[in-house]
């Protein structure tokens, strides 16, 4: 593992923004920039790595789909250490409730747990008609009411056999899904409706375009809510900030209110790359096609930049009160970094 300090951040106003066309009422405090940055390099080039969540900036977590001896990565605070797990491999979906309540995604329907000490076996799910299927990632509220979500393949071998799981007071339900198509990658519950909103990706294969879609979920029904080309300036995803989901409408950022979408931030900008992260609605980070950006509620700025482009990209963050973790990945040299950065 090796680890950059950069002395100081980057502080650049590179586009406007647009305020949205209805007033909203927000008392957030806006999001300090004065990080100190630091880069861990990942020792395991090569591999695909599926997001970050730790319960203290001294308990951070990530995990990859390949590579057994460096399956799971752990920082204790001063380094990443990689932990071989025998059995646990092809992992994706990582979320915690607690430093002794971690769980993972792994290899056909499994999920695995981390108890404090050890990971072991948690469930072993299986869905009706279908023989094989990857959970894309868990969210849920506590470790005794979460859902795994991702897909299996469909009949014509693409992963759009859409698959969510519900675990609730030790009991798993599978979610007739036979209405959507796509691999869900991210569901939310927002707290202002208390409803789930989840978006997956459709596989077009040579026939059609890869799409990305949002529905919302009641319990009894789904109901599509957008659709768009899954492409760099068009494509759609949620982020849950506080409690509350937002929505990523290609250059637009906005909240459900009402059965409606209400625009918090329009992007004018074509490097945004449509994924975001945040503590509060004034203190939220977005992945630029070179680098990070932060919002605070009035104005945007880099935080830094990539040292090399295109297609780097930011597939996980833990954010706490001082201190900020993002999994940065560089396609074109196949090295993963963790850039730290610290609130002086």
């Amino acid at each position: 593992m090796k680890r950059i300090i950069l002395l100081s951040f980057i502080a650049l106003l590179s586009f406007n923004t647009c305020d949205s066309p209805t007033e909203i009422i927000d008392d957030a405090i806006p999001g300090r920039r004065d990080y100190v940055w630091s880069i861990d390099t990942l020792d395991a080039p090569g591999n695909f790595y599926y997001g970050l969540w730790g319960s203290s900036p001294i308990n951070v977590w990530t995990v990859t789909s390949s590579n057994w001896d460096k399956s799971i990565f752990h920082f204790n605070g001063d380094e990443w250490i990689s932990n071989q797990v025998v059995g646990l491999f092809n992992l994706k979906g990582l979320h915690g409730f607690s430093s002794d309540n971690i769980f993972v995604g792994a290899d056909n329907g499994s999920i695995w747990r981390f108890d404090g000490n050890n990971w072991k076996l948690f469930a072993k799910l299986q869905k009706e008609g279908t023989d094989y299927f990857l959970f894309q990632n868990i969210w849920g509220e506590s470790q005794s009411d979460f859902y795994a979500f991702g897909s299996g393949p469909d009949k014509n071998h693409l992963a759009n056999n859409s698959i969510i799981a519900h675990y609730t007071n030790g009991d798993w339900t599978m979610l007739n899904t036979d209405i959507i198509q796509g691999n869900v990658a991210h569901l939310y519950k927002n707290k202002s409706d208390n409803k789930i909103y989840f978006r997956l990706t459709k596989v077009g294969g040579i026939q059609h375009i890869d799409s990305t879609i949002i529905y919302e979920y009641t319990g009894t029904s789904y109901t599509k809510l957008y659709s768009s080309i899954e492409t760099h300036g068009l494509q759609a995803d949620i982020s849950l900030i506080n409690g509350e989901v937002y929505f990523i409408l290609g250059d637009e950022i906005a909240k459900r209110v009402n059965n409606q979408f209400q625009t918090i931030l329009n992007v004018n900008s074509p490097k945004f790359y449509q994924r975001i992260w945040g503590r509060n609605s004034k203190d939220i980070f977005l992945l630029m096609t070179d680098g990070l950006v932060h919002y605070n509620g009035t104005d945007l700025e880099y935080l830094f930049y990539f040292n090399v482009t295109p297609q780097t990209q930011i597939y996980g963050a833990a954010l706490f009160k001082k201190d900020v973790f993002f999994l940065v990945d560089e396609f074109r040299t196949g090295n993963k970094f963790i850039y730290h950065g610290k609130l002086n």
